[in-house]
């Protein structure tokens, strides 16, 4: 769910033939997602043109089922998941806009590895030279799922701060929805770091749960 903030970068590095930027991001909280892969840009960034996007991740989380003797029942859902898309990127005055389209695989314990098409929508746009403000969706046939994010930030010593809101549903039932704030585009060295953190609801509990978010890039 990291993958969206490769965007940001896009402005900050010098042409090439091949721009290659790599990433990582962990989501934790009570169901746990963490993801890796390349952003590929044949091309300069900063003008239109095409992009290659691969990414792995694996996760785990809760889910509460009814047995088959219509007992409620707590499964601890391992999956794992791997996609490639193809892209076009769109570089205007006030950012960046780019589409995906393309192929994941997914693999749980419970219903066994499915395939299917996986399309990914994003947006990085700077309204002003203080804010930023991000849009993604990614929605995927293997697992029939559904992830958006929207997030607002406002430039104070290099860093956008802001708050974020995200959902996500799939066709097994299982859905989450958070809020919270966060800090995006702060540099270690030559890393892009963005933390998140604030609260989430899961499905089939009445209580929410805090999460935190850990996403990294860089360019190459």
């Amino acid at each position: 769910m990291g993958l969206a903030l490769l965007g940001l970068a896009e402005s900050r590095v010098e042409a090439s033939d091949l721009d290659v930027l790599l990433f990582a991001s962990l989501d934790a909280g009570r169901s746990t997602f963490s993801a890796s892969g390349a952003k590929i840009g044949l091309g300069t960034r900063d003008r239109d043109g095409p992009l290659a996007l691969v990414a792995i991740g694996d996760g785990v989380r809760i889910e509460r089922k009814r047995c088959g003797c219509g007992a409620p029942a707590t499964i601890l859902s391992l999956s794992a998941q791997a996609s490639a898309q193809l892209g076009y990127q769109w570089v205007l005055p006030q950012g960046v806009v780019a589409a995906f389209a393309g192929f994941e695989t997914r693999f749980d314990g419970v219903r066994g590895v499915r395939d299917g098409m996986r399309l990914q929508a994003e947006a990085w746009l700077r309204p002003d030279e203080k804010t930023l403000l991000h849009a993604v969706t990614v929605a995927g046939t293997a697992r029939g799922s559904v992830w958006t994010r929207i997030a607002w930030g406002y430039r104070l010593w290099d860093t956008y701060l802001g708050p974020e809101g995200s959902a996500y549903f799939d066709a097994t039932g299982y859905g989450k929805v958070a809020l919270g704030l966060h800090a995006t585009d702060f540099v270690l060295k030559n890393t892009h770091i963005r933390l998140s953190t604030g609260m989430q609801w899961e499905s089939h509990r009445t209580r929410p749960a805090p999460y935190f978010t850990l996403t990294t890039w860089a360019s190459f």
